[in-house]
């Protein structure tokens, strides 16, 4: 799950530059991969807790636990799209 998440991420960045060097506005990567980057961290962080008050696999309506991918696996592959965003937003803001 991981893995996906790290690729999505990558595939992310890759439209991004791709993007930023269609129209000559380098400016991208920082605002649109640092916006994607801070998104995926918050849904990570978001799933964390929820799996912490709700328990990794249940709901709050339902008393079977049905749900095929945990949440604590939600919050990793988020983590993992997060990293190469925000990775590019850092280079980006670095390299000035």
């Amino acid at each position: 799950m991981i893995k996906k998440g790290f690729i999505a991420g990558i595939v992310m960045v890759g439209t991004v530059l791709a993007l930023a060097a269609f129209t000559g506005k380098w400016s991208y990567l920082y605002f649109v991969s640092g916006t994607m980057g801070a998104v995926s961290l918050v849904l990570a962080l978001a799933y964390l807790i929820d799996s912490i008050v709700l328990g990794s696999t249940g709901t709050f309506f339902s008393a079977k636990k049905t749900r095929k991918v945990s949440r604590v696996e939600d919050a990793k592959r988020f983590g993992a799209i997060a990293v190469p965003n925000i990775l590019a937003a850092l280079i980006y803001v670095a390299a000035g």
